[in-house]
């Protein structure tokens, strides 16, 4: 029997080797050239789609310049008619009725729609709108890339008091809200001057019915030497008025709360809790929110339940809306020009140094019962000057421009 031996003879192993290296380099070479072929193109695309979102983006800022401006927006092609608070009706006119296609470039154009109909129900506001921006490159016709944006947008809501002093639009059921006015007083809801204080304003189409008015059956009680004066020609208890009717531009609803308290979040002017503050905070909105964060209710817990004491001697003034979710307190010689705004009661007592200019609300959300100026408005020696444009722009600190509510910012895809 013959020994077996393995064959040494490996001649023409490489040639096969070779074949299957220069397979796969080809096949690799492909797939490099392939996506060398295609990475413009997806390049492109994604460029384009860019570009297309940024058309619809100048679409949205488009409208809400056109919304800023009311009436007087005539850019060309058209104009969004407003007639203005507290209605803030619009006309679905070219260029804002979401058909017009406006170019802003060779690379393309949008359309733009500003709706406050069926879009906007139920859960919008009275001044807010539904703003559909469509984005397209490079034209609507054959376009290559198309971005949807969707938003709600609001603008601050005007509040036009019609009192100087305000007590009561949200007073629970069973409650009585009222005004005491004593000591040395001065309400002035007149555009004349009267002795040491100085003239009001008002707003057009807004003159205020009283120097101090509640709703609800409230009472107003004077004390002492208390000076009122109201249009026409009225003076000390005849300036008051009880059971008054206050419109909604009196009042923020908890949607309008929810705006305001992510616009001082924004600007690092939110609270939370009691404040103690002998100085002024910076001027613009200033927001006092509840401990648990929740909207303060006649239900409310106790916990929940804040004071803002202002005090102190703020000879350089402050500018803006106070909002609290609460109850407000202010002594001292502190000069304050805008909004004073609480859910609940507010008490001024100054020595008769400083002021407010504009005007002071409370409505009084919850029965506070053990409270010695309960559902109220206490009013010591501090002088008040009604100021409607005050109120409405805070001294000039708040913005009147329209702007995207938080939150409710949406891009989409398509047309």
């Amino acid at each position: 029997m013959k020994n077996w031996r393995p064959i040494r003879n490996e001649r023409g192993v490489a040639l096969p080797m070779a074949m299957i290296a220069m397979g796969i380099l080809t096949t690799l070479m492909v797939v490099f050239a392939v996506l060398g072929t295609s990475e413009p193109q997806i390049a492109g695309n994604h460029m384009a789609s860019i570009q297309a979102r940024a058309l619809a983006e100048s679409g949205l800022e488009r409208a809400l310049w056109a919304l800023t401006q009311g009436e007087a927006a005539t850019p060309p092609g058209g104009a969004l008619v407003s007639s203005g608070p507290p209605n803030y009706t619009i006309a679905l006119a070219p260029p804002y009725d979401g058909a017009t296609f406006i170019v802003v470039s060779s690379i393309g154009g949008f359309k733009v729609k500003v709706d406050s109909g069926a879009a906007c129900a139920p859960a919008c506001q009275i001044n807010e709108k539904v703003v559909t921006a469509v984005g397209y490159v490079p034209n609507d016709t054959k376009p290559i890339a198309i971005k949807k944006i969707t938003a709600r947008v609001t603008r601050t809501k005007w509040i036009d008091p019609v009192c100087g002093l305000c007590s009561g639009a949200e007073s629970p059921n069973g409650t009585t809200p009222n005004i005491k006015v004593g000591g040395n007083a001065k309400v002035n809801a007149t555009t004349s001057g009267h002795g040491s204080l100085g003239a009001g304003s008002f707003c057009s189409g807004v003159t205020p019915v009283a120097a101090a008015a509640t709703t609800k059956n409230g009472t107003i009680t004077l004390n002492g030497n208390p000076d009122l004066y109201a249009p026409p020609y009225l003076e000390g208890e005849a300036a008051t008025q009880t059971n008054a009717t206050f419109p909604d531009t009196m009042t923020f609803s908890d949607a309008d709360m929810a705006t305001l308290k992510s616009l001082a979040k924004a600007k690092g002017t939110y609270y939370t809790g009691d404040q103690h503050w002998t100085s002024p905070p910076p001027n613009g909105i200033i927001f006092v929110d509840t401990p648990s964060g929740n909207p303060l209710t006649n239900a409310s817990p106790d916990s929940d339940l804040i004071t803002v004491d202002i005090h102190g001697n703020w000879g350089t003034g402050w500018s803006g809306w106070l909002i609290v979710a609460g109850s407000i307190h202010i002594s001292g010689q502190v000069t304050m020009r805008g909004l004073i705004y609480a859910q609940n009661d507010i008490s001024l007592n100054g020595n008769g140094g400083g002021g407010i200019t504009g005007a002071v609300i409370a409505t009084n959300r919850k029965d506070t019962l053990s409270s010695t100026i309960a559902d109220s408005v206490d009013v010591g020696n501090s002088p008040l000057v009604y100021d409607c444009q005050a109120v409405r722009n805070g001294g000039g600190q708040i913005s009147q421009n329209w702007f995207v509510k938080p939150g409710s910012y949406q891009e989409l895809s398509g047309s």
